[in-house]
């Protein structure tokens, strides 16, 4: 289609009418003429032809929900939450954002029966997914466009450049039905190739664009009845994969062999109405894969490439058997639209200098059924994470927060060489092993910090982490996924999760159930072992030029006398060291370093304190808001614990903190790996083609009696 078509077929969905439904938007009132927030499916707040960005929520993600509003808030685009329960209904007032009030439709619900956190039931979320796209048809039917997106992904820019096709390169994507997103991990296939359309990558539910076309409203309302349908583990993602696919109703676990024979038998006399019989059905086949299409493709349709402009990026002709005959599915790139290894992993945003308009939390780890964790400490580690309350997260006048703050003072190595003889286990782990080796030692010098902000009631700031293997439930080459090894940095900064597991730094189940809200940490870290450790991560340390109350605030904690020549000292900062340093300091040195980020205060060289005398050192200094302390010095500056139940408590801490096994797989491996699982099944942490991670770290004990 020409451009000019393109554009006349989208020229509802034009920046100026965008921007006028939205000043017409900020006058809607209710009959008191107070701004309404809340609106029922036959009285929304957008007109026909619009855009809109949408997500939809329960109480369970309310925090996940305001990131994603704060964000979208950004792009000055229309917004419209689909809120699935009472809760999401009054936040919408709350921090005033328009939204559908979807939780009449809920009954008991996801919500109540299956706890505050849908995702962690497996029932509850697909019922949630079928409420879900039946709110998303009745905006559909009234001729309104959608982005839809989960709440946990953040939007950095506009995505209706893409939508509208105004960007070189991507002009077919204005013909697109439907635009979706991928976990396409090899940039070649997807900046010069179709966007691994035909590679068999998952095509991702939470991001999509959605035109209000005949063929776009059929394949959402396909989607809802797969979805009502589904059983055991079937979602909204593997339901949609199955329909783009071509596969029947229910086939992973709803259909026998006959029938999904006879449905493949009848998809192919559907398809190939318009394009030709395509090839006899494959004996015995368990799918529709290969007897729809031509090639490699597993795509329904998918080897007809719709009338695309020259030099842009495909749109496919997408067969969907008993909905449509030619859908036109495009595909979001992967630098524009990224998913969690992509973002956190692989980190395209590094290599290519590009930052994407929306980031979707995916291939994570570190949640938990009560709150997600893990996300939200990837979103917070790369500033992605808007929704903190500043007086909680970084302390205020009334109720200031003592940090001590981990510094990495060693560069990581250089990764281990690739295997040059794949029949030498030894080369073949090597990465692994250096992996494993490098963590276990992280681990332990964070432990030794664990230990001294426990001491001295110290919020505890994480170092950068560095990974030399990537964490994933599959085999790797080289370290990496296979798909993704051509662009995977080795080493690289590797999300806490790949290290430790999230939630347990919040404590322990009963007590992160007794927070005033989900996700809170502990406010003391001197407090119960059970309630888990307070931290913040090293992208935090960049934010406090908001903050120099706290980040001006600083001193160095160190073994170690400097070797960099002290500046002068005016004579009312020595006068003031004199009058706050009595002699309980015992032997403490306070040294002013010139040009450097506060005082250093050395430690006896002789011998490291107990808790006991470390407090009473640095009792004069507690208005310090920042404690520095080099990892390499971590295991050298607490010697013991005076009483035991102190080193016993931090003992059951540190044994939940660090708590985390992985086996690191080689994909080279796979021969041995199928020999040995012919035979009787090898020990756990004796199997051959793994390296196991990690060794628990060791905590300070109780002092000996001298």
């Amino acid at each position: 289609m020409a451009r000019a078509a393109c554009e006349t077929k989208v020229a509802q969905l034009s920046n100026s009418e965008q921007r006028a439904s939205k000043a017409e938007d900020a006058l809607v009132k209710n009959g008191l003429g107070v701004r309404r927030y809340v609106y029922g499916e036959n009285e929304l707040p957008v007109k026909a032809g619009t855009l809109v960005m949408t997500t939809y929520a329960t109480g369970g993600v309310r925090e996940m929900l305001r990131n994603w509003v704060m964000h979208v808030r950004r792009l000055q685009s229309p917004l419209l939450v689909c809120a699935m329960d009472a809760a999401v209904v009054a936040q919408c007032s709350a921090q005033q954002f328009d939204c559908l009030d979807w939780s009449k439709n809920f009954g008991t619900g996801a919500h109540n029966a299956f706890g505050e956190y849908v995702r962690g039931n497996e029932l509850g979320f697909r019922l949630l997914g079928v409420r879900k796209v039946d709110a998303l048809l009745s905006i559909l039917r009234q001729g309104i466009h959608l982005v839809l997106s989960d709440v946990d992904c953040v939007w950095s820019a506009d995505p209706l450049p893409f939508v509208l096709g105004q960007r070189h390169g991507y002009e077919s994507l204005a013909n697109a039905d439907m635009l979706i997103a991928t976990d396409c991990m090899q940039p070649e296939q997807d900046f010069d190739g179709d966007g691994c359309f035909a590679a068999g990558v998952d095509k991702n539910t939470g991001i999509f664009a959605v035109r209000a076309t005949a063929d776009g409203i059929g394949a959402m309302a396909e989607w809802r009845v797969r979805l009502a349908m589904g059983q055991k583990n079937e979602q909204d993602q593997t339901t949609f994969m199955d329909m783009i696919d071509g596969n029947g109703r229910g086939h992973r676990w709803g259909l026998s062999g006959p029938q999904r024979t006879s449905w493949c038998r009848f998809a192919v006399d559907w398809c190939s109405e318009r394009q030709g019989k395509l090839g006899a059905l494959p004996a015995g086949s368990g799918g529709c894969h290969g007897s729809l299409h031509t090639g490699a493709t597993r795509f329904a349709g998918a080897s007809r490439v719709a009338n695309t402009v020259a030099g842009s990026r495909k749109v496919m002709d997408v067969c969907l058997p008993n909905v449509s005959r030619a859908m036109k599915l495009g595909i979001f790139p992967t630098t524009e639209v990224a998913g969690g290894h992509t973002f956190f992993v692989q980190q395209y945003q590094l290599s290519t200098g590009r930052w994407p308009r929306a980031v979707h939390a995916t291939y994570q780890f570190g949640d938990d059924s009560d709150y997600p964790f893990g996300k939200r400490q990837r979103f917070r580690d790369w500033g992605l994470w808007l929704a903190d309350d500043e007086a909680e997260y970084v302390g205020s006048v009334a109720n200031p927060i003592r940090y001590l703050v981990l510094d990495d003072d060693e560069p990581p190595e250089r990764v281990a060489p690739t295997a040059s003889d794949r029949t030498n286990p030894a080369q073949l782990l090597a990465r692994g092993t250096q992996h494993v080796e490098h963590l276990e030692k992280t681990r332990q010098r964070i432990a030794h910090g664990v230990a001294l902000a426990r001491a001295l009631n110290r919020t505890l700031v994480l170092p950068q982490l560095w990974c030399y293997c990537d964490k994933f439930w599959s085999r790797l080459s080289g370290c990496a996924i296979p798909e993704a090894a051509s662009s995977q940095p080795l080493p690289f900064r590797c999300p806490m999760d790949h290290v430790v597991e999230p939630q347990w730094w919040h404590g322990q189940p009963a007590a992160r159930n007794r927070r005033p809200r989900p996700g809170m940490l502990a406010a003391r870290a001197d407090g119960p072992w059970s309630d888990g450790m307070p931290f913040r991560g090293p992208y935090w340390l960049r934010q406090l030029g908001a903050h120099p109350a706290v980040g001006m605030s600083s001193a160095r904690l160190s073994r170690k006398r400097t070797e960099r020549p002290q500046g002068p000292v005016p004579r009312q900062l020595l006068q003031m060291a004199a009058e706050r340093l009595p002699a309980r300091r015992q032997g403490l040195q306070h040294e002013f370093e010139a040009a450097s980020d506060g005082p250093r205060l050395v430690l006896p060289a002789e011998r490291a304190p107990s808790d006991a005398e470390l407090r009473s050192m640095l009792e004069p200094y507690q208005h310090v808001s920042l404690l520095r302390v080099a990892m390499s010095e971590a295991g050298g500056l607490l010697r013991c614990h005076e009483r035991r139940e102190d080193a016993d408590d931090l003992q059951r801490l540190t044994n939940v903190l660090f708590q985390h096994t992985w086996c690191y797989r080689p994909q080279e491996m796979t021969a041995e790996w199928s020999r040995v699982e012919r035979g009787p099944k090898p020990q756990r942490g004796k199997e051959p083609w793994c390296t196991w991670g990690f060794a628990q770290p060791k905590a300070q004990g109780v002092c000996a009696k001298e």
